[in-house]
């Protein structure tokens, strides 16, 4: 009977682990490297530019949607889904694939923009989920932004909301101009207009009424660019202006003015109306 020691044992184990060790960094190398990337034929993305495919798609059918598709995950989701949703449609015949890639976003991950971003009032949910599309379609930068400060300067001075659904029966709806793309300073402003509280069905209405506005918006600037994609004719698009006195304001303390100590484009009086250019160099 053949015995053996500790020391043997354990040098026995050494030397088949060993031996397995080798083993396997053979077959491993043997193998084909598998790595986590990005597809690179991922069949909704556009050849070459860092955009999903765009078709034409229809601004009031987009609305319809926006509006009727609120109750779901509000404002931002509902921007953002029914935009691509028509997409998608727009592509079902041409390039199926690409449709389907569509549809099978996780439109959830917008459910957080609601109310300003889970309930902190920031930038309105409606135009956030409008510019991730806008974003999504559009791989210039130079389109891109031209496109979203169109669509906040639109939200910012235009009475909204406009949208009536069918059976709405004509009646009146309260309007205001927000001078804002936040959502507690356009939403409170309605409200008190409205004389009705922010948790009301009035304003729940207000707002998916507002995101139809803003998904239609922007459907209608997405077509107008589906032909200059990448171009940096921005003509078709840019036709809104900021007001005064944010433009000068912007011109001193937005990134690269004399002052250059503020990051933003938005109306600034609305907040800060004695740092105007009317009231901000006074001397007391």
């Amino acid at each position: 009977m053949t015995t053996i020691n500790r020391r043997g044992a354990l040098r026995a184990v050494g030397a088949s682990v060993g031996a397995l060790l080798v083993s396997n960094a053979v077959y491993a190398a043997s193998k084909p490297v598998t790595r986590s990337v990005p597809n690179p034929d991922d069949p909704a993305m556009v050849d070459g530019v860092e955009a999903w495919k765009f078709a034409k798609i229809d601004p009031q059918s987009v609305a319809d949607q926006a509006y009727n598709d609120y109750p779901v995950g509000h404002c931002m989701h509902t921007t953002f889904k029914a935009i691509v949703d028509h997409v998608a449609d727009a592509l079902e015949t041409s390039d199926p694939l690409a449709a389907r890639a569509m549809k099978a976003f996780p439109f959830h991950m917008f459910h957080y923009g609601s109310s300003g971003g889970d309930g902190l009032g920031s930038l309105c949910g409606s135009l956030n989920g409008a510019m991730a599309a806008i974003n999504l379609f559009v791989s210039n930068d130079k389109v891109r932004k031209a496109i979203t400060n169109e669509l906040a300067i639109y939200y910012e001075r235009t009475l909204l909301p406009v949208y009536e659904p069918d059976d709405a029966k004509n009646e009146p709806f309260p309007r205001t101009v927000a001078n804002s793309v936040l959502c507690h300073v356009s939403s409170g402003k309605w409200c008190e207009l409205a004389q009705v509280r922010s948790g009301s069905p009035e304003r729940t209405e207000r707002c998916s009424r507002l995101s139809a506005d803003v998904a239609k918006k922007a459907a209608e600037l997405l077509n107008l660019n589906m032909a200059a994609l990448n171009s940096a004719d921005l003509a078709p698009v840019v036709s809104l202006k900021r007001s005064e006195p944010t433009a000068t304001c912007v011109k001193c303390h937005d990134k690269g003015g004399d002052t250059g100590d503020v990051i933003g484009k938005m109306t600034c009086g609305e907040c800060h109306p004695e740092k105007t250019p009317d009231h901000h160099d006074r001397k007391e």
